[in-house]
Order: C-alpha cells, then structure tokens, then sequence
C-alpha cells in the first residue's frame, strides 16, 4: 500500500509538473504575440489552463453523473485549450529560435562583407604586385638601353648626347624603384588588412560558435539535407505534439489511481465490520446467559407466588367441606404459570 500511494504521488506530481512547465511556456508565448496587453494576456491564459486542469479531473470522477451537453462542451473545451497551450508553446520557442537565428544571420553577414572587403584589398595587392613586375620590366628595358648607348660607337663618340641619356635613364630606373617602394608598401598594407579581417572573421565565429543550438539545427539539417528552419519547425511541433496531451494523460492516470486506492481500502473495512461483527457474536453468548438467568430468576418468583397461592386455596378448601370430586376441578381451574400442577 505504501509503494502505490508513493506510486501515484510521483504520478500526480508528474503531471502537475509537466502541465505547469506548459502553461508556462504557453502563458508566455501567449504574452509575446498580444505584446499590446500582455499582463492582461498572460492572466487570462493563466486561468484557462487552470480551467482545464480541473475540467479534466471532473470528467473523469463525474463522468457517469454529468449531463451530455456539458460533457460535450467540456471535452470540445479541454481539446481547444490544448491546442490553444500548443500554439502558444510552439510560439516561444519559434521566438526564441528566431532571436538566436537573427543573431546567426548577422554575423554570416558581417562575415560576407568582411569577406568582400578582403576581396578587395587582395585585388589590390595582385594589382600592385602586377605594377612592379611591369615597372621592373621597364627598369630592365632602360638598363639595356643604357648598356646599348654605352656600346654604340656614334652615341660613345658624342659624350654629350651620351650623358643625357645616362641621366635619363638613371632618373626612370630611381622612379622606377620609388614606384616599387610604394608598390611594396600597398602590398604590406593589404596584407596586414587580411590580417585584420581574418582575426574578425575569426571572432565573429567564435562568438556565434558559442551559441550550440544554432550549431546543432545546422548540423541536423546538413546531415538530413533540409533547410535548417523546415527542420526547426518540424522539431517544435514533434516536441509540442507530446508536451500539454502528455500533462492530460498523467492528469488521468492519476485520478485513475486515485479510484484504484479507494477500491484497494474498501476490503479493509469490510474485514473491519467483519471482526467487529465477530466480536459482537462472542459477546452474544455473555448477553444470552445473563437473559437467562434472569428469565429463570422471574420464573422462580412467579412458581414461589403460584406455590403460595395454592396453598392459600388448599387451607381453605380443607376449611369448607367439600367433595373429592370438585376439589380436583377447583384445583385444575387454578391458573399456573409453567408451576407444578397439584391433585388431591
């Protein structure tokens, strides 16, 4: 008896538990969506899913004694209120999945600009990269250029025209090396700006990475190949299909428990009434004896008065002279109360 009570209290505590964890949830959802008045929302959910509790244990224990419109209103309520509990549930959930999903959304944007940006910047290093292979062409062209000058035999006999090309050919190729200075320090430049946009691009992802939900949808629907919000949704309504009916059932099975420890309790008493009934028989004999004696006490007095009132006769009829014969119906007209009877 001990472990079936402990039994059903586990039972009801369950399902008080799992309906309150629901109305909770569904109070709150409820609250998010009339946002406008959600204090006056929430109370209002609030004493429905009460409502709905107690609708459901008085079905069950009223179920035979209750009229036929008031079961069908009651059932058609209990059902309502359930799906009504559902929705608001699937609504805080959908709620929260959407904040965390945004924030996702977010950072795989700044990811993609950032991403971009690095495409720009590493156009503009393989552009300056470019620039210095050209400009290193051209130094190579005016130092061939110079050498030529230098061999050919009309321009090393004009010493003039031979210093001037010298010196424009020395200005080019220190232009040319100022160029790929400046060239170089674009390059640096990106680069160390590809840096920069890796470490971000790092952050970012540390930082969503710590959000472990958006993580597990992703990889869930990766692995299952589904959007991962057709899979989100799918999981919310699996998991509200068997949240607020589960809280019903255990509402009932408890009630059920409830009748079947009754059931259990009523042989004791019976066996009660039978051990008192059976105390009351031995004390029975008791009573019986005592009747009895005072049942012989009283028909001891009655035959002590008869004797006497016998005697009484006899004295007289001796008096009074008498036949035999009428004595003997003198005496048998004498009334006697199981007394002995007496004949002259």
């Amino acid at each position: 008896m001990k472990d079936l009570f402990k039994f059903e209290r586990l039972v009801g505590i369950s399902s008080l538990f799992i309906a309150s964890c629901a109305a909770f949830f569904s109070i709150i959802g409820i609250g998010m969506l009339f946002s406008g008045s959600a204090l006056a929302s929430m109370i209002m959910a609030s004493s429905l899913e009460i409502g709905k509790l107690v609708a459901t244990s008085f079905l069950y224990r009223y179920w035979t004694k209750t009229k036929l419109l008031l079961k069908i209103y009651l059932i058609s309520a209990v059902v309502i209120l359930m799906i009504i509990t559902s929705f608001g549930v699937f609504g805080y959930l959908t709620s929260a999945y959407q904040q965390s999903a945004i924030e996702s959304k977010l950072a795989e944007d700044k990811i993609l600009v950032i991403n971009d940006q690095k495409k720009y910047t590493e156009d503009k290093i393989n552009s300056a990269k470019k620039r210095i292979e050209s400009i290193v062409a051209l130094r190579n062209s005016q130092e061939s250029r110079l050498s030529e000058s230098m061999t050919n035999v009309v321009i090393s006999r004009n010493p003039i025209q031979l210093a001037q090309i010298q010196e424009q050919t020395k200005e080019l190729i220190d232009k040319s090396e100022k160029d790929i200075e400046s060239e170089n320090a674009k390059i640096q430049k990106g680069i160390d700006e590809l840096q920069s946009f890796d470490k971000k691009i790092a952050e970012i992802k540390m930082e969503s990475g710590s959000k472990k939900d958006i993580q597990t949808f992703k990889f869930i629907s990766e692995q299952f190949n589904v959007n991962m919000n057709t899979g989100v949704t799918w999981f919310i309504v699996a998991l509200i299909s068997v949240f607020d009916p589960l809280a019903i059932c255990l509402l009932l099975a408890y009630n059920t428990t409830l009748n079947f420890t009754d059931k259990v309790e009523k042989p004791k008493e019976k066996d009660d009434i039978k051990i008192y009934q059976h105390q009351d028989s031995v004390t029975e004999p008791e009573e019986n004896v005592e009747s009895i004696v005072e049942q012989a006490k009283k028909e001891a007095q009655e035959e002590v008065k008869n004797e006497k009132i016998i005697k009484e006769i006899v004295t007289e009829i001796k008096e009074v002279p008498v036949e035999k014969i009428v004595e003997k119906e003198v005496i048998r007209e004498v009334p006697s109360n199981k007394g002995p009877h007496f004949s002259f």
